[in-house]
C-alpha cells in the first residue's frame, strides 16, 4: 500500500509536484446526497457547491485499479514530503477527442469538476 503523491508542476506560483496528498472526506450532515460532476463547474439547480476543482486519476501507466476523483482548485499537500515514490499518483485528467464530442471539449484541456450536495 502506497500513499498518494500529486503529479502536478504548477498549482498558481506553487509547485506540488511529488508532494504527500492529504486525505478528505466530504461530510455535510445535513445534506444526504452527493454528487461529482465532471467537466463541470457549477452544480444543477436546487444542489449546494461544496468545492470545484480539476479532475484527476491515477497514472495511466500504472498498473492496478484507480478512480477519477475531484481534487479542490486549491489542493493541500502535506508540504516538505517532496520525495518521488511514484505510488499512487494524483495526475490531471485530459480531454481527448477520440471518444469525446469535440468542440465541447478541447484537445488536451484538463478537465473541471465540482462537488455538489442536497
Amino acid at each position: 500500500m502506497w500513499g498518494a503523491e500529486f503529479e502536478l508542476t504548477t498549482n498558481g506560483s506553487t509547485s506540488l509536484n511529488n508532494e504527500k496528498a492529504k486525505c478528505a472526506v466530504c461530510y455535510v450532515p445535513t445534506r444526504g446526497s452527493k454528487l461529482m460532476i465532471p467537466a463541470r463547474n457549477t452544480c444543477p439547480t436546487g444542489w449546494t457547491q461544496e468545492y470545484h476543482g480539476y479532475l484527476m486519476a491515477g497514472f495511466w501507466g500504472h498498473p492496478g485499479v484507480t478512480e477519477f476523483v475531484c481534487v479542490d482548485e486549491q489542493p493541500d499537500a502535506v508540504m516538505g514530503t517532496k520525495v518521488n515514490e511514484d505510488g499512487t499518483l494524483f495526475c490531471p485528467v485530459e480531454a481527448r477527442c477520440v471518444s469525446l464530442p469535440c468542440p465541447n471539449y478541447v484537445e488536451g484541456r484538463e478537465l473541471t469538476c465540482v462537488v455538489c450536495t442536497k
